[in-house]
């Protein structure tokens, strides 16, 4: 997967066992306001809400074991907005997880479950 490879408003990132950024598409980059550099710099609970952080570790580690392959939280962009997004996982070897993530339409806001359950 290069920089640019993911479909219209869907941003892909691929994330190692320690939850850092291995690949990152120019989708991801225009999601979160964050250059290609930037984002692969980072960890990526560096993205998500503090108070949201031990939710989304639990949701990630339900992801690599198969158990969860959907759903919605929010991102924190460069700029310090808060977004909804629509998470997709798919697991790759290595415990390595492909997200590809879209906008989920109105900004900041609950982040309500999907229905596979839950928030990332």
């Amino acid at each position: 997967m290069g920089e640019g490879s993911g479909s219209e408003g869907t941003a892909t990132f691929v994330v190692n066992h320690r939850g850092r950024f291995e690949t990152v598409d120019a989708g991801a980059c225009a999601l979160l306001g964050y250059s290609r550099e930037e984002l692969l710099a980072m960890h990526g609970s560096e993205l998500v809400p503090e108070a949201e952080r031990p939710r989304v570790a639990v949701s990630l580690d339900r992801m690599r074991i198969g158990e969860l392959t959907e759903q919605s939280g929010r991102l924190m962009r460069k700029d310090g907005r808060v977004i909804e997004v629509h998470v997709e996982a798919r697991r790759l070897p290595g415990e390595r997880l492909e997200l590809r993530v879209r906008a989920a339409g109105g900004g900041a806001g609950s982040g309500a479950a999907t229905a596979s359950g839950g928030q990332v």
